[in-house]
């Protein structure tokens, strides 16, 4: 998973608060406290995404089996617990 810094995430937020004030049928009232609103969402879902990637690496390596990173199976495993993970939250 890859880490976004607190500045590519308010970029993020101002696009999409943007892309909103565009839509038809949407009116932000108040463009500050939406940017906030926006922002928070996405900063809980990558620290979400951040948690999924640990528990998911740490039980691969659990595994009596060892399975380089990287390598095709790793990678189905990863991808496997990574969604099972997601869908228990």
């Amino acid at each position: 998973m890859k880490h976004l810094r607190d500045a590519r995430i308010e970029a993020l937020s101002l696009a999409a608060v943007a892309g909103l004030k565009k839509a038809p049928g949407i009116k932000v009232l108040d463009e500050g406290k939406a940017v906030r609103a926006v922002n928070e969402g996405l900063k809980r879902r990558f620290q979400a995404d951040k948690e999924i990637d640990a528990a998911v690496r740490a039980r691969i390596a659990s595994l009596k089996r060892s399975v380089p990173e990287g390598s095709m199976e790793w990678d189905i495993l990863y991808r496997q617990y990574a969604e099972e993970l997601a869908r228990r939250r």
